[in-house]
């Protein structure tokens, strides 16, 4: 009998999965920044960081978002801002249950 070489591989969780269990490792700080990204529509690069809205967020806490794959920086007219990706809105419908 042959098995296939897929039955020897671990399985990794889809991204949703991760992201349901996200909500409880975000620290109070990232919580509260993935909430003004979506709230806030105004935002703006400075240079220890972004403010968004009237929330000031740091560099770190920025980059520790990126890693984690819930934000994604783009250019809107010639501006940079931040949008949540799908895994980061996932994780904010959790925060909000």
């Amino acid at each position: 009998m042959i098995r296939s070489q897929a039955a020897h591989r671990p399985v990794e969780p889809p991204d949703d999965a991760r992201a349901l269990d996200l909500p409880k490792t975000l620290t109070q700080a990232q919580q509260e920044a993935l909430s003004a990204i979506v709230f806030f529509r105004r935002q703006r690069k400075v240079t220890l960081g972004w403010v968004i809205g009237d929330r000031r967020l740091s560099e770190k806490l920025v980059r520790g978002l990126l890693q984690m794959d819930l934000v994604v920086e783009n250019v809107l007219d010639d501006r940079p801002v931040l949008q949540l990706t799908p895994a980061g809105r996932a994780a904010r419908a959790q925060l909000t249950q």
